[in-house]
């Protein structure tokens, strides 16, 4: 099909299909009309006047879905078809997460801010040095170069704390809080990015880059908060918050905090990491306990899940696995693998790998739970004999300490040793009962990021097979209303979420029973050939942008008929 350019509209008739309308009301036998890329009408056997045509016989039309945490910032630049979330019903998503943005950004800053990025998200570097246009500084800059090009999906953007400090502080963001008169550029630079179409900002308090430093958002002070909370709250845009997640009471505290700024400045606030630990399950009923007496307060401060397991493919090269481990961060961060070799070499680094192993108590890969590590591949046939065991096992087979164990495997598998660990979100039932508590937010899937870890992408497809078709957990209405009207609300899309004429002509078409979710696969088309994990379509039908086809069949179409999404007025949910 031949590509539209941004501002496309589409005709389109969707015909036979039950609609499911995304308000949360009963289904109903109903054809939709979409013309210019608005619902034109629905009802009962509309005739085809032109229009492309969907047959829906024996299927669902709802809402397209929507996705409000994604890290597709960068990656859009150089695959714009958002591949594959079309392909999981998908047709808006927001990025912007975590405090990282690619805007506010000056030309000095633009490698600090890749890089950053890069490590964080686990995404390749090479993607932003070669694919990122940077024909932008300022954020409505930045707006106005992703308006003119199009995509598979409506994107929509938060402004990084950590880049607006950047931004003004340079170097000394990662160091201090602002001062006043650096609060007031902050709050003018946020100021000018609500008026130029971001829907909020994002901060966090648990990301580090890579020489281990705290993100440069997790030094703003109480001060400098109130100031953007304030102005947000005038633009009525929202805020995301990624706590300090594995220091639970730490976590909580600044949770509650942050509501109650929120909340006198008259700003939603969704917060990241709500996550059923494995190793302890009642620490996600405290952040639930936590959000319901919030919420009953009058303060609209909601934890975002997400419907997959915490599954990781440990990653060697980069990335936050040993983010607090020193000498152990400083292997994954080494320039290449014949430095990474030389250093596992190296006794007095192994020396200072055992000795930070043991004075560190956690953090992202379970060193101190190699029970939880599976070995999934192997790079010698002698080893084969190990895959699918704990990595526990061999370990205490191998013998020493754990840490040079470790390094004795990466050693033995080429630096590429196939560990994978699951954190949490793995009990089925618990999950299900989450899904259904109003006083969640299910927008949590982090697609886009850990790309060469892991893949994130089908959390819709996950919600509809197992917590949907299998378990019960949720009606259909409740789901489809969960992923299209609920976020849409909470962020402040007036246009879309609910198939109702007026409304954008974003939709998805399927057969519950023909729905999958599959297991990743490594792909090799991210830029320079490099790998990436990527989930095989979830057999839908059709999904729709705009009136305009993204995939059929779960083959992506050649359209890019996506927008930028401007915030509008939110809705109390």
């Amino acid at each position: 099909m031949q590509a539209h350019k941004p501002d496309s509209r589409g005709d389109l008739i969707v015909r036979g299909g039950t609609l499911v309308d995304g308000t949360g009301g009963p289904r109903r036998r109903a054809d939709v009309r979409v013309k210019g890329g608005v619902v034109a009408e629905i009802g009962p056997d509309l005739a085809p006047d032109g229009e492309q045509e969907i047959d829906a016989g024996g299927a669902f039309v709802t809402p397209g879905f929507i996705d409000g945490h994604t890290h597709y910032d960068p990656s859009l630049f150089w695959d714009p078809s958002c591949d594959p979330m079309p392909q999981h019903g998908v047709t808006s998503i927001l990025f912007g997460n975590c405090s990282l943005s690619l805007a506010p950004v000056r030309a000095s800053d633009k490698a600090g801010l890749s890089t950053t990025f890069a490590v964080i998200e686990e995404i390749p570097e090479l993607g932003f040095s070669d694919h990122i246009p940077w024909d932008w500084e300022s954020y409505p800059e930045y707006v106005g170069s992703m308006s003119s090009r199009g995509f598979g999906v409506n994107v929509a953007g938060l402004v990084g704390l950590s880049a607006l400090r950047l931004y003004v502080l340079g170097a000394e963001a990662w160091e201090r809080p602002s001062t006043p008169q650096e609060r007031t550029q902050i709050a003018a630079l946020l100021d000018e990015a609500l008026r130029g179409g971001a829907s909020g900002f994002s901060t966090s308090y648990f990301d580090r880059g890579a020489d281990g430093r705290l993100v440069p958002s997790s030094q703003a002070d109480d001060a400098e908060l109130e100031a953007l909370l304030a102005v947000t709250g005038r633009h009525r845009g929202h805020f995301e918050i990624l706590s300090a997640m594995m220091d639970h009471p730490t976590s909580m505290a600044q949770l509650e905090h942050h509501a109650r700024m929120c909340g006198v400045a008259d700003v939603a606030m969704t917060w990241n990491g709500f996550i059923d630990w494995d190793k302890d399950p009642s620490i996600i009923e405290g952040y639930l306990a936590l959000a319901k007496r919030l919420q009953g307060d009058g303060l609209r401060a909601y934890p975002t899940i997400s419907t997959h397991p915490q599954e990781f493919m440990a990653n060697w090269q980069g990335g936050m696995g040993f983010i607090s481990v020193p000498a152990w961060n400083e292997l994954l961060q080494a320039a290449d693998e014949a430095a990474q070799s030389r250093l596992l070499a190296d006794p007095q680094w192994r020396a200072r790998a055992a000795a930070d192993w043991d004075a560190v108590p956690k953090t992202t890969f379970p060193h101190h739970e190699l029970d939880r590590v599976r070995i999934e591949t192997v790079e010698r046939p002698d080893l084969e004999k190990f895959v699918g065991e704990t990595f526990g096992d061999w370990a205490r087979h191998h013998g020493g300490h754990p840490s040079d164990a470790l390094a004795d495997w990466l050693e033995l598998n080429g630096l590429h040793p196939g560990l994978a660990y699951t954190t949490g979100n793995a009990n089925h039932e618990r999950i299900g009962a989450f899904l259904d508590d109003p006083a969640t937010v299910v927008s949590a899937s982090d697609a886009g990021a850990h790309i060469i870890s892991h893949c994130n992408t089908g959390d819709t497809t996950l919600m509809l097979t197992r917590y949907v078709r299998e378990r019960g957990d949720l009606s259909l209405e409740k789901a489809v209303a969960e992923m299209t009207s609920r976020p849409a609300d909470l962020y402040g899309f007036a246009d879309i979420g609910r198939l109702e004429v007026g409304r954008r002509g974003d939709l998805t078409v399927f057969d519950l029973d023909a729905l999958s979710f599959g297991r990743p696969e490594a792909v090799f088309d991210f830029p320079g050939g490099a790998k990436r994990y990527r989930r095989p379509a979830g057999g839908y039908r059709a999904t729709a942008v705009n009136g305009v086809l993204t995939q059929v069949d779960g083959k992506a179409t050649e359209n890019l008929p996506g927008a930028w999404l401007p915030g509008k007025e939110p809705v109390r949910i």
